[in-house]
């Protein structure tokens, strides 16, 4: 990872475009973003990396889970739906799950349900009133966040959770705590589709982390990622990572990164 430094976010954001490509098999991308909630101004890794748009995938269901509570879709994030009993490519998928379960073991059988449920008209309204990412798609209801159809950058996540946290976006305050409360991580880890996984952050104690893992592959391209925030010491602290690589990209790529990013904070 290059050594992290300053940059404005209106600068970075301004350095590039998306550019569509299908990478070797020894190209490694990475963007590591880390913002303290009460200064303007992160810590980025690399601004043109952490300018450029790629498929949220499974961090999209942060928004996503926003978006199912504001229109009514899902009114209890505790209600359990039942597994209709087709095969998951996850063990943990196979069961009922809630708004807030499936967003800690990332099932996306769930959220693919909720975005038929929404719909297309309103799930691009409420894209766009909520500024995230390119806020369009024209492609299937249930696969547009995974594919490269919607896209967002780091920069973009970075400021999305910022107004998220500070209660900035236009969504009642209930929905953003239920949304907040569903993507809080038990102490010393991170969980997703694939289990538990060790987060060791070398912060002051008691901490509060709240993060989301994603796992695509678009174009050949494999991209993982991870968005969330660190509570400590009374000061909350937004992080976003993203790796682009080969096939042998790990699932924990762009967690692993956050947690580099985050202990090197002095």
């Amino acid at each position: 990872m290059r050594p992290l430094r300053r940059t404005t976010v209106l600068a970075a954001l301004a350095a590039l475009t998306p550019v569509a490509r299908t990478p070797a098999a020894t190209d490694r991308h990475e963007c590591a973003i880390v913002q303290a909630l009460d200064t303007s101004v992160p810590v980025v890794s690399d601004a043109a990396e952490c300018a450029l748009k790629t498929a949220p995938a499974s961090t999209f269901k942060v928004p996503h889970a926003l978006i199912a509570l504001e229109t009514g879709v899902v009114t209890d994030p505790m209600a359990l739906v039942p597994w209709d009993g087709t095969r998951q490519a996850n063990a943990a998928w196979e069961t009922p799950h809630s708004l807030d379960s499936a967003m800690k073991a990332s099932v996306l059988w769930f959220y693919q349900r909720t975005a038929g449920l929404i719909g297309r008209e309103r799930m691009l309204a409420s894209l766009k009133r909520l500024g995230y990412g390119s806020d369009t798609y024209e492609g299937e209801q249930t696969t547009f966040w995974l594919n490269g159809d919607l896209a967002v950058s780091p920069l973009e996540q970075a400021d999305f959770l910022s107004r998220l946290l500070r209660y900035q976006l236009p969504a009642a305050r209930r929905h953003v705590d239920t949304v907040k409360a569903a993507f809080r991580m038990p102490p010393g880890e991170i969980t997703n589709a694939t289990g538990h996984h060790p987060f060791a952050l070398t912060w002051p104690a008691p901490l509060v982390v709240r993060a989301k893992t994603g796992n695509t592959t678009v174009a050949g391209e494999r991209i993982s990622w991870v968005i969330g925030d660190v509570e400590s010491r009374g000061r909350t602290t937004v992080f976003v990572a993203r790796v682009r690589g080969g096939a042998d990209l790990s699932m924990q790529a762009g967690a692993d990164l956050a947690l580099r990013a985050l202990n090197a904070r002095p």
